[in-house]
């Protein structure tokens, strides 16, 4: 039986969890409060000595890594770190939680946190030094991601930490967005915007209420396309773009490619003044955008990060985009949010909110 196995079954016998894991179930949350906390925080629950420590610095590489495509530096997630024999109700309620732990560790933190784990759990950690994370939704409220990090020593730990940082950070990553997603659901446009996509472009959107048409083109064959749906607002204006194009090679996905397809995109469609033809979206070249493989629809992607800018820098701000394959239509896909929210130091989770939007859609 694996530790994830041991963790499923002999937790939910002493305290009513369930296992977060492939191999484990859904609690009964029929008694459970509605998880509360800010999007994009984490509570921290650890040994004071080991967050000062190579734990500590590990973990806040992670989850306090730098976001990509954000002027200020902004981190990927805020932290708070809490003391296990000091945990209330109310931390214990928060969205995220983080549980960390290291078997070497004896000091009451560590005590209260290894007392979660069945001995049986405890004892396969000490033997396999392979295992250093569980995942545990809905731990303490429903609407919760939990998740406990372990390991033999502080120095193994963290050196699983450090490996593993992008498994980790998408674990919460896509916790956020599945909640983010499951809101602009009930807010849905009303109006059938969406059903036009769908219908000339063959993509499904998700599109809240407040988005708009703002320009479309079709090449005479229609295998090409441009699309720009925009929600016009004071303090945060967003915009989604689609654009698609026969896919001929592998050397389209390059990143050198997607930036030049990009900014053709900008000089041809975004912030065109017919009285100013000089004025137009570009990709901001002192800050060069960040691109990683992804997948979307289990398909592969690459996704990129980056700021843009007006070309004579009136107007600037952060952008994400997907680009793919559709093999039924032999398309590829450049699938942006981006957004203009001068007044606003964080752009975090306007960008997350797009983020959600991006990948909830369907092809």
């Amino acid at each position: 039986m694996t530790l994830r196995q041991l963790i499923g079954v002999a937790v939910v016998s002493t305290l009513g969890w369930a296992c977060g894991s492939s191999e484990g179930g859904s609690p009964n949350t029929s008694n459970l409060p509605a998880a509360r906390g800010k999007t994009g925080e984490i509570i921290v629950v650890m040994d004071t000595a080991q967050w000062s420590g190579e734990v500590g610095e590990a973990l806040r590489s992670v989850y306090s890594a730098e976001l990509p495509g954000t002027l200020r530096g902004e981190r990927m997630f805020s932290l708070r770190k809490a003391h296990a024999t000091q945990l209330n109700n109310v931390l214990k309620q928060h969205k995220n939680l983080v549980f960390v732990v290291s078997l070497e560790r004896n000091s009451p933190a560590s005590q209260r946190i290894k007392s979660f784990f069945p001995p049986e759990g405890l004892q396969q950690i000490a033997q396999d030094s392979s295992l250093f994370y569980q995942v545990v939704p809905n731990q303490f409220a429903v609407g919760q991601m939990v998740v406990f990090l372990f390991g033999q020593t502080d120095k193994q730990l963290a050196n699983h930490l450090r490996v593993n940082r992008r498994k980790l950070q998408d674990i919460f990553a896509e916790t956020e967005r599945k909640r983010i997603t499951q809101g602009l659901s009930k807010v849905r446009a009303k109006n059938n915007l969406e059903e036009k996509i769908a219908k000339t472009h063959n993509i499904q959107l998700l599109l809240p209420r407040g988005f708009e048409f703002v320009k479309e083109e079709i090449s005479p064959d229609k295998k090409s396309g441009f699309l720009w749906v925009r929600m016009p607002d004071a303090e945060v204006d967003k915009s989604l773009i689609l654009a698609y194009k026969p896919y001929e090679s592998e050397k389209q996905f390059s990143n050198d490619s997607l930036i030049a397809w990009r900014n053709s995109l900008g000089k041809a469609h975004l912030y065109g003044d017919p009285e100013k033809p000089e004025t137009y979206m570009i990709t901001e070249p002192l800050e060069p955008p960040t691109l990683r493989e992804s997948t979307v629809n289990n398909n592969y992607a690459k996704e990129m990060r980056g700021l843009w800018r007006t070309n004579n820098a009136i107007m600037g701000g952060s952008f994400l985009s997907y680009s793919f394959v559709d093999a039924k239509t032999g398309r590829m896909y450049y699938y942006e949010g981006f957004a203009y929210a001068p007044s606003r130091n964080s752009k975090r989770e306007i960008i997350r909110e797009l983020e959600a939007i991006l990948r909830a859609a369907k092809y």
